[in-house]
């Protein structure tokens, strides 16, 4: 599970043109933790996670759905 949220959080960054730095200013989270999450290193609390879904504007699930799905369809944030 780690290894997909790393995955996808990379994916929705790069997507968005955000650097690490940008993001974890977004989020209100420290750039190293940003970090941490993309290597598959971090135990991320569910509040960071919001954070960063609100920031990367996508829900929360996401940040685990496999490449291709594509669950922002709907309410955001929710």
């Amino acid at each position: 599970m780690r290894a997909t949220l790393a995955r996808r959080v990379k994916e929705r960054r790069h997507s968005s043109k955000m650097s690490q730095r940008d993001l974890a200013e977004r989020a209100g989270i420290r750039q190293a933790l940003v970090s941490q999450i993309e290597l598959g290193e971090a135990n991320v609390t569910l509040d960071s996670l919001l954070r960063i879904a609100i920031a990367l504007d996508v829900d929360l699930a996401g940040l685990f759905a496999a490449k291709g799905d594509d669950p922002r369809a709907g309410s955001k944030h929710s």
